[in-house]
């Protein structure tokens, strides 16, 4: 679902509502700093349950072909690499994953960057190998551009390394893309998800306070009934619902295109 960043609500007006339901309007019970912080967690969730934060990075080719996971990336849609720069796109190539691809990188060797080269299963020079004898990359491994991860790097092929840029595009994390201290973030679809979110943490919180009289752990009780946070009947599902609505301009293209695959 498509959103304008005008008809988003900041975490202020979140922690407003949620500070009146647990009887801490002054936040004095709870500090803004935690509230802020149920509010990024709120948000981060979300983000992981339904990627609707999308976040693109274009990075300079690096010389080792070891390119750092951006921060706030948790899933990884594509991968580009291209000439020019991110103003001028030249020629561009699509870089696929190849599984058992291992690599060091690059080497510097008399001031000049040198593959280190890889090992993998399906390799150009398995001629002996009974099961991977035949590679898809023996005709050309010269224009064989693939990567694979390890431990938050992104290792590509050195055929990579003619190209001036490589560009990420995938889903992140709403609170490491934006600093949401200080804009609005929070969608109008998800704000009773969030503030509930908020309202239970809170009264989870405080309930130790309570003096016999049970009041947080209600509030707590409560506020989790509406929020339902792993079940499908609660505000959670619904922001979640909501976020996966395709939008009708994407929904009428989407079948138009699949029906013309029959034809």
């Amino acid at each position: 679902m498509t959103f304008s960043f005008d008809d988003l609500i900041s975490i202020q007006e979140v922690i407003a509502d949620a500070a009146v339901d647990v009887d801490d309007k002054e936040m004095q019970k709870l500090t803004p700093g935690w509230y802020r912080k149920q509010v990024k967690r709120a948000m981060d969730e979300l983000s992981f349950d339904v990627p609707f934060i999308k976040v693109v990075r274009d990075i300079v080719m690096p010389d080792d072909m070891k390119v750092s996971v951006p921060k706030g990336f948790y899933n990884i849609d594509k991968i580009h690499i291209f000439s020019g720069d991110p103003c001028n796109v030249g020629y561009v190539e699509n870089v696929y994953w190849k599984k058992g691809f291992e690599t060091r990188g690059g080497v510097i060797r008399e001031d000049e960057w040198t593959a280190s080269g890889y090992t993998a299963n399906n390799h150009e020079h398995n001629i002996t190998d009974p099961f991977f004898k035949v590679s898809v990359l023996r005709q050309s491994p010269r224009n064989a551009y693939y990567f694979n991860t390890r431990n938050g790097i992104i290792y590509l092929s050195s055929a990579c390394s003619g190209y001036d840029y490589v560009r990420i595009v995938g889903t992140g994390v709403a609170t490491s893309e934006l600093d949401i201290d200080n804009i609005k973030i929070v969608p109008p679809f998800a704000i009773k998800a969030v503030t509930l979110w908020v309202v239970e943490k809170a009264a989870r919180a405080l309930k130790g306070t309570d003096k016999g009289n049970r009041r947080y752990r209600t509030i707590q009780t409560d506020a989790a009934l509406q929020l339902d946070e792993y079940g499908f009947n609660g505000a959670w599902h619904e922001a979640k619902t909501r976020l996966r609505k395709l939008d009708t301009k994407m929904w009428r293209d989407f079948i138009e295109y699949n029906s013309k695959m029959t034809d």
